[in-house]
């Protein structure tokens, strides 16, 4: 049926043009008026759990894969419920469905029993209504042969069919196949459809139900309470009865039966949650169920009442043309509830009846008084009089609500006394009498009892309470509490004292005040003279404070409950207030206060005044908030009065006329609030601060704060200090209260007699005690080294004699033993003897002296690391297997040619020390080893390259020339030698024909011949030539006897004298080189050989001349290197100076730690300072560092130019060898260069070891300033300082950034909101623009058939013109058989019936159809006239598909605005995200979705611009065929003479049908474009001016 897929398409569309709409607009339009609107249009089957009947899994059952073909083995897999990657759930029904991961639920398989009648159910809640638009399952095998779909619309409700899909319908469902519902017919019944139930395709297979679909009232939903009924579902359920098979279950094959199951990946629900257009969104409520957020004062789970209240018309579910919104009840205000009346609404238009109507009054609107009330003033309400019936004169009041009162009496009712009165009676209300001081001049209505202050008491609130005194009415308290530091809560008023005030007035100078920084640091106030008065300058934020000076400090105990008053004003109004803008310090406690408070006024650029009441009452916020006892210990001991003076960068604070009020002495206005205690037995003083005599001091830290306790001294004494209650102790007593015995007396002082204690008997006046169970007197404090009960013993670590027991007394002295003993042992040596008794660390003798046999090292060496160890002699090289050594230096004694401490090694140059019999010397060759050095074991010596033999004594086989350096390798050439060794001079044993070093040249006269081995001789007439060249040879010959003579001279030949023999070589070169020049006619070859040696001699010198140089530059390097490596050297004996400096410094450095929170502690400080230093030390060594590396590259340098020398000289000498291998005297030179280049590489390597140790121990040097750590620290104060201001600069841009931050994270969480409704716009966009794709591809696939089947027409038209030319007579024959062409159409007509009867509403359509089956008829007898007909219609259809293409244009222009659009968000994106990451995150994916929505639309509109083009050449093509087709006609009519006419009768019939064919399908074709138009059109009426994204039917 691919019209109703196509209406299912374009429905769908049409949802989601107003699911735009919905998810976009709210309830309310751009001018705020009232719409509707719904929730977005959703996919409400994703990610919700479906029920299943049946599932596979459980247990684990094959399942095999139906490929369609017989005879082809089947893919089968297992499916596990318990196996994660092979379970096939339900809950992969509703998932995200992935096409390149298909998940799928799948049931068991029909060898399991299913197949019908057994069914399977799936169960979908969704938990609430929802107004379904569609359901589509896509089947992950072949469709069910018969299926069905119900819903419900409540919990617990019946189940009603939706539709049936069967290819048995009336056998399975009892319904008509492709049945339809006429207008007037119930549209609430489920149709059942074939269309879907073919076996193919065998996977993918996707079925749509639009519950529109095919419903007449479907256009008019907003007025179809059926169809709105017909689509509301709370719950969907998929019944699968029968599966499609290809009927070879019938052979019970298990193979068979198990590819044979239900498997479906996707069960999608398309449709909004139901609010009948009152709520444009559903979310849970706090039960977790899902309901609508309702608008249009709505209320229920579908908005489908209206809220309470709102009862003015009655509920109606809203449409497009009118919100129907529920209408409050007009009550004016006067009631909160409201009924619906029925008869109001019809007689008034509204039916709001106002029910329990408030402030009495009564009405259907509420809209009057009830009698014997009154409006007030407003005339919104109605009040009653309720005049009181004893204090009005009458009950009646006046239009105002005032009664007439009594005297004395007050109030609109008069129902109460007017202040200062009392005891309403019939006659009135009496006056009070109450204290102006200690009441607030009220007092009880009824008894007149006064309202008194906080501490004051009595009738008349006349005396202050218990523990209170100084009843005054300027305290709000009433009476201060008595203080008598705790003593005593009697008190009162102390007379001969006066009011005072300590006060600055700056007249002169700042009066000793000083600056403070919130560090501590010091800074001084400026002084103005003209304005009298001290101010602080702040060049940063930090706060800075006035410090008051002494006169204000101290004991201020007098000024409590007085004011602290002050001037101060800015330079500014930019103040930020602080909590400490005012900070009291004393007797260890600290409260603050802002300046603000106690009713002051807000600093700015005038002086103000502000007072601030030194009291612990709540109303003066003092915090913390202290007791009053401690408020007073506060002032008793006050230190600190710090008053704010900066509050912002760069800002000026003004101070003056600071007073502090006190008392004194003296006459004057009394100070009635000074205190003169009632003090109890024990305390005296004004303020009970003193003890008397007989008393102490309990706990004398707490001075006058603590409590006085009896003295107490046990009778030995009869008086104790007040304060430290000390007894003045006598009879050899002591302690606090003599209650022990002096030392060296032993007694029982609390006895308190005067023989309590007597001396001890103990040596040198030592202590002593009484053992409490014997009664003995056991001394406790003998001298050092002694013990026992009289001390009599040594102690342990002791000797001596101390009472001469045993001899004469010797004083026990401690114990000498070297530090060798464990100083935590017991009986480390013998008390008498002293002789030491546990030597450790192997140590023995009297004073653990020496060291132990088999031991050596320093016994009397202060690190036990360093004395006495191990001899550990080799057991192989030690004479008779020895194990002692020499204990002073652990040499052991060694077998012949051994070696080391221990005797563990061989000699250099010797081997064998396993004989135990001594070493064996290696005796290699001294030439043909490379150091004289062998193997230790096995005596191989390590030879030169082609040296062997153990001793290096000889060549390897081919090879020769024995020497320092190694033999060399004869390289025989295998062809021209007779054996592949050489003879001793290297030279090679060569064939007849051959010569040459290696036999690889042939003999002069001889000539090479490949196709002959060996060297051929030549013709004789090269003879003449041999006989010069011959003569040039013994020219070389004396050449070489020159150069000789330079080799083997036996003097050492001075650089000059070698000079001039090379230039003298080189005169003599140059003579043979112009003779050999006068004859190179004869032999080229030779001159080229002449000129080799000459240009190599030269090149020889050249080399020469470079390694001198090279040498030297070697030695100078290495001597910069030297000269670096004792700058660095001398570096580090400064920096290990510097080291002990700041170790030095270090130890004196005292840190404090730190006190309070208030700012960094100054260690920090320091430690970042000495990071500072730190790296600086690391810039230092990485110095040091690359000056050492500097002068091991400097060695590695000379070195590298040293083998670049040698290995130039290697090649220079493989030059002279090959021209007459002996220039032996550049070998003794390179000789001796590589001895001095080893000499400087090990120099340069010294060197290097030197500078690698100097940055070895540069790394550890600690990060500490070459200065001293005083001027550092001075440094560090004044960067913490710094550090410090920074610190506070940075926490108010902070500030000031978070706070101008929360405006933009709003705008930023707006745009994030926006960014997701544009993402979901796009997510919307999208799909539609896959359902285009869609449709677009169906049209075209549709156009390209129709199109192939023009061809087919156009080729068998072709195909019978020709017949027709070739038989007339058949022509004329097919004229006579019209009738059967008539029969055909009547045939065709019956058919158009039955497609009337299947289309239902599609009867005009049918009808339309018919009418073309007619006008074919007509075709069929005039050709001509119905071709021109078509054509019409075709270029009806042509124009209709122009009109497409415009409107696709368009189309395409708004979503060109769109983009723009996007554009202009993305930019509005990119602004913010640099405010916050999340917004631009969300932005930037919102951008990507709405660009690839865009391209998307972009595709699916190219396609469908392709398919127009396609449809135009289409009806080109038509109009073409058509043409043939009346010239064909024609050709026929003038040759009916042809033969054969019974067959081409047949086959003229069999070309008349599919004409008739062609063209029904043509204006099939022509009807659904016209449908497509109309879809497109309605597409783009809907499409929203602006491109907005919606989120997509299902997410990840």
């Amino acid at each position: 049926m691919p019209i109703s897929m196509r209406a299912l398409v374009a429905w769908t569309w049409v949802c989601l043009v107003v699911s735009v709409r919905g998810a976009m607009d709210e309830c309310m339009d751009d001018q705020n008026q009232v719409q509707r609107c719904m929730p977005e249009f959703v996919n409400a089957a994703f990610n919700v759990t479906v029920v299943a009947t049946n599932t596979c899994g459980s247990p684990p059952e094959e399942y095999c894969v139906q490929t369609g073909a017989t005879g082809v083995t089947k893919s089968c897999h297992i499916c596990d419920a318990r196996d994660q990657r092979n379970h096939h759930s339900a809950v992969y029904l509703t998932d995200y469905n992935n096409q390149q991961d298909t998940t799928w639920w799948q049931s068991q398989t029909m060898l399991a029993g299913i197949q019908y009648p057994n069914s399977i159910n799936l169960t979908l809640h969704l938990g609430k209504s929802f107004d379904i638009t569609y359901v589509r399952l896509k089947f992950h095998t072949s469709r069910p042969e018969s299926f069905a779909i119900y819903k419900r619309t409540h919990e617990g409700g019946p189940w009603t069919p939706y539709q049936y899909y069967s290819g048995s319908c009336e056998k399975t469902y009892h319904k008509a196949s492709r049945g339809f519902i006429r207008t007037g017919e119930d549209e609430q019944q489920a149709l059942c459809t074939d269309d879907f139930s073919d076996i193919s395709p065998l996977t993918g297979g996707n079925v749509a139900f639009s519950t529109l679909e095919g419903r007449p009232s479907a256009y008019n939903f907003d007025n179809s309470p059926v169809l709105q009924d017909w689509v509301t579902a709370t719950d969907i359920r998929v019944t699968l009865n029968r599966l499609n098979t290809f009927g070879d279950e019938v052979f019970n094959d298990p193979k068979v039966l198990k590819s044979y199951y239900y498997a479906i990946s996707d069960f999608a629900v398309g449709g909004r949650c139901k609010c009948n257009g009152h709520a444009s969104e559903c979310a849970k409520d706090n039960g977790g169920r899902l309901v609508c957020n309702c608008k249009h004062n709505t209320d229920g789970d579908d908005c489908n009442v209206c809220k309470p209240f709102y009862n003015d018309r009655p509920w109606r579910r809203a449409a497009a043309d009118s919100p129907n919104e529920c209408l409050a009840c007009d009550c004016n205000g006067k009631s909160g509830e409201c009924v619906f009346d029925a008869e109001l609404y019809r007689a008034t238009g509204h039916g709001g009846h106002c029910r329990n109507c408030a402030d009495n009054t009564d009405g259907p609107n509420c809209e009057r008084c009830l009698d014997n009330y009154h409006r007030d003033q407003s005339g919104h309400r109605c009040l009653p009089c309720g005049c009181n019936t004893v204090g009005s004169e009458s009950p009646q009041c006046d239009n105002r609500g005032v009664c007439a009162c009594k005297p004395g009496v007050s109030g609109e009712k008069c129902d109460r006394c007017q202040p200062g009165y009392h005891s309403l009676t019939e006659a009135g209300c009496r006056s009070c009498s109450c204290s102006p001081s200690g009441s607030t001049q009220e007092c009880d209505v009824n008894t007149g009892q006064c309202r008194c202050k906080e501490n004051v008491e009595g009738f008349s609130c006349d005396r202050c309470k218990l523990g209170y005194f100084n009843l005054d009415p300027a305290n709000p308290q009433g009476c201060t509490a008595c203080f008598c530091f705790g003593h005593s809560s009697v008190c009162d008023s102390a007379d001969g004292y006066s009011v005072h005030a300590v006060s600055s007035a700056f007249q002169r100078d700042e009066e000793q005040w000083s600056g403070q920084q919130r560090d501590g640091s010091k800074v001084p106030v400026q002084w103005s003279s003209s304005g009298e008065e001290i101010s602080l300058i702040s060049e940063d934020y930090f706060p800075m404070y006035f410090i008051a000076p002494d006169k204000f400090l101290g004991n201020q105990m007098l000024s409590f409950g007085q004011n602290l008053t002050l001037k101060f004003r800015v330079d500014r109004r930019d103040t930020r207030l602080s909590a400490e803008d005012l900070i009291l310090e004393g007797g260890g406690l600290r409260v603050a206060v802002p300046l603000i408070a106690q009713g002051n006024a807000y600093p700015n650029e005038n002086m103000q005044e502000y007072i601030f009441r030194l009291h612990d009452s709540t109303d003066y916020p003092w915090r913390p908030t202290l007791s009053n006892s401690d408020f007073q210990k506060l002032l008793h001991n006050l230190t600190a009065i710090k008053i704010r003076g900066t509050y912002s960068e760069r800002s000026a604070g003004y101070l003056d006329d600071v007073s502090l009020v006190t008392a004194r002495r003296g006459a004057g206005v009394p100070a009635r609030w000074v205190e003169q205690c009632t003090c109890p037995q024990g305390y005296q003083g004004q303020h009970c601060e003193q003890c008397t005599l007989g008393y102490r001091r309990a706990r004398h830290e707490l001075a006058a704060f603590s409590p006085c306790e009896p003295c107490n001294c046990n009778g030995h004494s009869d008086a104790c200090d007040p304060h430290t209650g000390a007894c003045d102790c006598r009879d050899n007593t002591g302690g606090l209260s003599c209650e022990r015995c002096k030392d060296g007396f032993y007694g029982d002082a609390s006895r308190g007699t005067s023989a309590d204690c007597e001396p001890c008997p103990c040596p040198n006046g030592a202590t002593c005690a009484t053992v409490t169970k014997t009664r003995e007197v056991v001394c406790t404090n003998c001298p050092a080294g002694t013990t026992g009960k009289r001390c009599e013993l040594c102690d342990d670590g002791f000797f001596g004699d101390p009472l001469g027991q045993n001899g004469p007394i010797r004083t026990c002295r401690a114990c000498k033993c070297s530090d060798n003993i464990d100083p935590n042992a017991v009986g480390n040596c013998n008390r008498e003897t002293g002789e030491c008794l546990k030597c450790i660390y192997n140590t023995q003798g009297f004073f653990c002296d020496r060291c132990k046999g088999g031991f050596y090292g320093n016994a009397l060496a202060t690190n036990p690391a360093e004395k006495c160890r191990a001899c550990a002699c080799s057991p192989q090289g030690t004479v008779d297997r020895q194990t002692g050594c020499s204990q002073v230096t652990g040499q052991c004694e060694c077998l012949p040619n051994v070696a080391e401490r221990d005797c563990s090694v061989c000699l250099p140059g010797y081997y064998n020390i396993q004989s135990n019999d001594g070493c064996e010397r290696c005796n290699c060759h001294a030439i043909g080893s490379t150091n004289g050095q062998c193997d230790i074991v096995s005596g191989q010596c390590e030879c030169q390259p082609g040296v062997s033999g153990a001793t290096c004594d000889r060549c390897e086989n081919n090879f020769f020339g024995f020497s320092s350096s190694g033999c060399k390798p004869c390289d025989c050439d295998p062809e021209g030698s007779q054996a592949s060794q050489c003879k001793p001079d290297g030279g090679c044993v060569c064939r007849a024909g051959f010569v040459g070093s290696r036999c690889d040249m042939c003999e002069e006269n001889y000539f090479y011949n490949r196709s002959a081995p060996g060297c051929q001789q030549c013709p004789s007439c090269y003879s003449l030539v041999r006989d010069k060249v011959n003569q040039q040879r013994q020219k070389l010959t004396d050449l070489q006897t020159l150069i000789d003579g330079l080799s083997s001279g036996q003097d050492t030949v001075s650089d000059q004298a070698f000079e001039d023999r090379l230039k003298e070589a080189e005169r003599a070169i140059m003579d043979l080189l112009e003779e050999a020049q006068s004859s190179k006619e004869v032999d080229r070859g030779l001159l080229e050989r002449l000129n080799t040696i000459n240009s190599t001699l030269v090149s020889q010198w050249g080399r020469l001349q470079s390694i001198r140089s090279t040498v030297e530059d070697t030695g100078t390097q290495a001597d910069r290197a030297r000269s670096r490596v004792r700058e660095a050297e001398g570096l580090i004996d400064r920096a290990r100076q510097e080291l002990d400096k700041a170790k030095d410094a270090v130890s004196k450095v005292d840190i404090k730690p730190p006190s309070g929170t208030g700012g960094p502690n100054n260690m920090t400080l320091l430690a970042e300072e000495a990071r500072t230093l730190a790296d600086k030390h690391k810039m230092d060594a990485d110095q040091i560092e690359k000056i050492a590396k500097d002068a091991n590259d400097t060695s590695t340098k000379a070195f590298n130019l040293l083998l670049k020398t040698l290995d130039g000289e290697g090649q220079t000498s493989q030059d002279i060898d090959e021209l007459n291998k002996r220039y032996t005297e550049a070998k003794d030179l390179a000789k001796n260069l590589e001895k001095q280049a080893t000499k400087v590489q090990a120099e340069a390597e010294e060197a290097a070891d030197k500078a690698l140790k100097i940055f070895a121990n540069l790394t550890s040097v600690p990060p500490f300033d070459t200065k001293t750590l005083e001027n550092e620290a001075s440094k560090i104060k004044k960067e913490a300082s710094d550090l410090d201001k920074l610190i506070d600069k940075t926490e108010k841009e902070y500030n000031d950034l978070r706070d101008d931050l929360k405006g933009k994270e709003t705008e930023v969480r707006s745009l994030l909101e926006k960014g997701k409704s544009e993402q979901q716009t796009a997510d919307q966009l999208l799909a539609r623009a896959d359902a285009a794709k869609a449709l677009a591809e169906e049209a075209a696939k549709k156009g390209q058939s129709t199109f192939k089947e023009a061809e087919g027409i156009l080729a068998d038209l072709r195909d019978f013109d020709n017949r027709v030319n070739d038989n007339k007579t058949a022509a004329e024959e097919a004229l006579k058989k019209i009738p059967g062409i008539n029969a055909t159409i009547q045939a065709a007509n019956e058919k158009t019936r039955q497609a009337e009867q299947a289309l239902g509403n599609a009867a005009a359509d049918a009808r339309e159809a018919k009418s073309k089956a007619e006008e074919a008829e007509k075709i069929a007898s005039n050709v001509q006239k119905g071709s021109a007909k078509t054509k019409a219609d075709a270029e009806k259809a042509f124009s209709d598909t122009t009109v497409l293409d415009g409107e696709v244009t368009d189309m395409m222009d708004q979503l060109s605005a769109a983009e723009t659009e996007l554009a202009r968000k993305k930019a509005e994106a990119d602004q913010d995200m640099m405010m916050a990451g999340m917004a631009s995150d969300n932005a930037k994916e919102a951008e990507d979705n709405a660009r690839k929505a865009k391209s998307e639309v972009k595709t699916v509109l190219g396609t469908i611009t392709a398919l127009l083009n396609q449809l135009g050449n289409i009806d080109e093509v038509d109009l073409s065929k058509l043409n043939m087709i009346d010239a064909a006609l024609k050709n026929a009519k003038g040759k009916m003479a042809s033969s054969e006419l019974d067959r081409k009768l047949t086959e003229l019939n069999e070309v008349a049908r599919a004409q008739e064919e062609n063209i029904n399908n043509y204006d099939r074709q022509i009807r659904e474009i016209r449908a497509d138009i109309l879809n497109l059109n309605d597409i783009k009426n809907t499409l929203p001016e602006g491109c907005f994204n919606t989120p997509s039917l299902e997410r990840p």
